[in-house]
């Protein structure tokens, strides 16, 4: 690894392969999202409400929910991804349909009953793109309609925070260093990750807000917060927290 980390501010265009999907799958165990599905069970209206997933990558969460009988629509940028997500739910006759767009500036479609973003897909873009994507969920969104975002990115959740990383799994491993920048409040990643032994090279950044922050950008967009917890079972959110689950309803 280099001394410096310099990634691009659209890293996330094209970072979504076939390698970094199977790892990040790889990486979490069936139970994870079980009980992510029983949170959101407990949150959003019962099926067969329509609900949205954006970012949804190849499908986890949305697979889970629409064999539950939730009508999904799930968005993603990676090609890969909406690829296998249309694939698996063809294969069992799914109510979920999957299209390639930018969480940004996806199409808008008949007012969802929800939307779910689920997978640590907040920190991608600076105050203004996490401005224009929750534009974007008060558009899809119903009047009191729910939300729930999920992030491990918000400062109370990483600082201070390790330099380095290492995670062994039973196909490879994946190490990292990591960077904060002070002036910019980007954490930078660069990180080697070991699949099948061939080894992948990947920059990656996130822009680290506070949770009172993103409170008040939800509100801006026409959300009210009604809940901040640490993980599925519903602990409160504080500092130290690794993880954010933020419930909210469109007002």
């Amino acid at each position: 690894m280099t001394d410096d980390i310099d990634v691009p501010s659209n890293w996330y265009e094209d970072f979504f392969t076939g390698p970094v999907n199977l790892f990040w799958e790889t990486m979490v165990p069936p139970e994870a999202t079980t009980a992510d599905v029983a949170f959101l069970g407990r949150h959003l209206p019962p099926p067969p409400a329509s609900l949205l997933d954006v970012p949804c990558g190849a499908g986890r969460h949305a697979l889970a929910l629409a064999r539950r009988g939730y009508e999904m629509v799930g968005v993603d940028l990676s090609e890969e991804a909406i690829g296998r997500a249309s694939a698996a739910a063809a294969a069992e006759a799914l109510p979920a349909r999957f299209l390639r767009a930018d969480m940004r500036r996806f199409p808008v479609e008949a007012p969802f009953d929800a939307a779910i973003c689920l997978g640590n897909s907040l920190g991608y873009f600076g105050t203004a793109g996490l401005g224009a994507f929750f534009e974007r969920l008060a558009a899809a969104i119903r009047p009191d309609g729910r939300l729930v975002l999920d992030t491990h990115v918000c400062a109370e959740s990483l600082l201070p925070l390790p330099e380095q990383r290492t995670i062994a799994f039973e196909r490879g491993s994946y190490s990292c260093r990591m960077r904060y920048d002070v002036m910019t409040s980007v954490l930078k990643t660069e990180a080697i990750l070991v699949l099948d032994g061939e080894p992948h090279r990947l920059l990656y950044a996130h822009h680290v807000i506070t949770s009172g922050e993103l409170v008040r950008m939800l509100a801006a967009a026409g959300f009210a917060t009604e809940a901040l917890h640490a993980d599925p079972q519903e602990t409160p959110y504080a500092p130290g927290s690794p993880r954010l689950l933020l419930v909210a309803r469109r007002e």
